[in-house]
């Protein structure tokens, strides 16, 4: 039973694997998809950013603060 499961596993993540590769083979430019929140269009359209990105401007804030003599 657990050998079949695998096997059915395998086979659909194959499955998965060759059908990015037809779709990136045969459209024109292609090439695998952004799944980076910086690098994607949709994303930025809808304003999402990459939270470290947030997490490192708040630091940088905070830190300017800390260094003009503000209490936080």
């Amino acid at each position: 039973m657990f050998l079949k499961l695998i096997l059915f596993a395998t086979i659909i993540i194959a499955l998965s694997l060759i059908g990015l590769s037809i779709r990136m083979l045969v459209k024109k430019g292609g090439k695998f998809p952004s799944s980076s929140v910086g690098k994607n269009k949709e994303m930025k359209a809808r304003g999402i950013t990459c939270v470290r990105h947030d997490e490192l401007k708040c630091y940088r804030e905070e830190k300017e603060k800390r260094l003009c003599g503000c209490e936080i």
